[in-house]
């Protein structure tokens, strides 16, 4: 029996991963023209620290996503 409660941050599948991917490029995506306002501004401005923080962080989490998913998938051909 399994102690660890199973989640899709633990067990991603494939469908997982096209979303999260594609959901993660959009907000970057959003996020760039935002603060860019359309790429007439800089990219680093003080202003903008906390959506920085926003970025790093959503990237971190699906970076452990895609990571999580070749880990399992590795250990399952095993």
């Amino acid at each position: 029996m399994k102690d660890k409660k199973e989640s899709f941050l633990t067990t991603p599948t494939k469908k997982h991963l096209i979303i999260f991917g594609l959901l993660w490029f959009i907000s970057i995506a959003l996020l760039t023209l935002s603060i860019t306002d359309l790429f007439t501004e800089s990219f680093f401005q003080k202003n903008y620290i906390m959506m920085y923080f926003l970025m790093i962080g959503s990237t971190v989490a699906t970076g452990k996503l895609y990571f999580n998913y070749w880990k399992n998938k590795t250990l399952d051909s095993n």
